[in-house]
């Protein structure tokens, strides 16, 4: 019996082994960076819970399974390192510019004033200007715009996110307060040309909700561009996750000159060589002279000039070539 007892303990021991728990004493790299990408994944989800709060009906949930990695624009290091030149590189550029082009009506300076007041009068300025930058995060173009007066947007970057199909806006506020947000056109806020008889104006309605807060309350921003002039941010917050949003500021935009930097049927003229819009200036490399819409491309255009003249002749071509056989990504 002794003998019996001896030979089956080893299998009770293993038996009793396996029963015990599996999750292993040191937990693979692999693993972490699966949670890391997971609770990044969640960002895209909380935009539209923030939707949810506020307007008070349920909005889609986003159907992509690809890991969400939000990009930060505009500081040493927050962003990818550049692109490599790849084809891939190229088009997620080109789906960027594209997907920013209702936006190229902020080009330029506007004049700003809150509603709220600040102090004994609402504050004002006239210093907000907008251009393109491709040069912060080389994967990622952005319009960004700069004030050393406005309360609340001292330096800020609005980009498209391709595989979220979302806009991202960054912004920094005069104490250095970083905030992300995240969002896409607001129900009937879609990118519209409405005619006064005599111009088209382009309308729009943008909604970004703050991912990740820190500070312990959450933003909501509105962009809605009322005419080829003036635009509104609508400026709400939140006490905490998943309480209502309050208004508490609305900050109206009047354009400062006259240059849309659109170039269209209406007004017509030199296109940008890097962003497609109106051509207000002019760059030049080797003798020959090429129009830029603003501050912003031309410095892209001359600090890689070879890189923007290879592109506008593979543009060039792709003219050319019957339709249907144009790669995807051309503008």
């Amino acid at each position: 019996m002794r003998a019996t007892f001896v030979r089956i303990l080893p299998l009770i021991l293993v038996a009793i082994g396996g029963c015990g728990s599996r999750v292993p004493a040191t937990v693979p790299p692999s693993s972490h960076d699966e949670s890391a990408s997971n609770a990044k994944t969640s960002s895209a989800t909380r935009v539209i819970e923030a939707r949810e709060i506020e307007d008070g009906a349920a909005a889609p949930r986003p159907t992509t399974k690809r890991r969400f990695q939000p990009i930060e624009l505009g500081h040493s290091g927050a962003g990818p390192s550049s692109g490599s030149g790849t084809t891939s590189d190229e088009q997620q550029e080109q789906s960027i510019i594209a997907s920013l082009q209702p936006f190229q009506i902020l080009l330029g300076q506007w004049k700003w004033v809150t509603q709220k007041k600040i102090g004994d009068f609402p504050k004002t300025g006239d210093d907000l200007e907008w251009v393109w930058d491709f040069q912060s995060d080389k994967q990622h173009p952005a319009l960004t715009a700069h004030s050393d007066e406005h309360p609340y947007l001292h330096q800020t970057w609005l980009t498209y996110l391709p595989v979220e199909n979302l806009f991202q806006f960054t912004t920094e506020d005069p104490k250095g307060a970083r905030r992300v947000l995240q969002g896409t056109w607001a129900e009937g806020g879609e990118p519209a040309d409405e005619s006064d008889g005599k111009t088209l104006q382009r309308t729009y309605k943008l909604h970004l909700t703050q991912i990740d807060p820190t500070d312990g309350d959450q933003w909501a921003v509105t962009f809605k561009q009322l005419d080829n002039n003036q635009y509104l941010v609508e400026y709400k917050k939140s006490p905490g996750k998943k309480k209502p949003f309050g208004q508490f500021d609305i900050v109206r935009q009047q354009r400062v000159g006259t240059s849309f930097a659109l170039a269209d049927s209406d007004n017509p003229g030199p296109k940008c060589i890097i962003s497609g819009g109106l051509g207000t200036m002019s760059v030049t490399y080797q003798g020959k002279s090429y129009p830029v819409c603003c501050t912003g491309c031309q410095a892209a255009f001359n600090d890689d000039p070879e890189r923007w003249l290879a592109k506008l002749a593979a543009d060039e071509a792709n003219k050319k070539k019957p339709d249907g056989v144009r790669p995807s990504h051309s503008p």
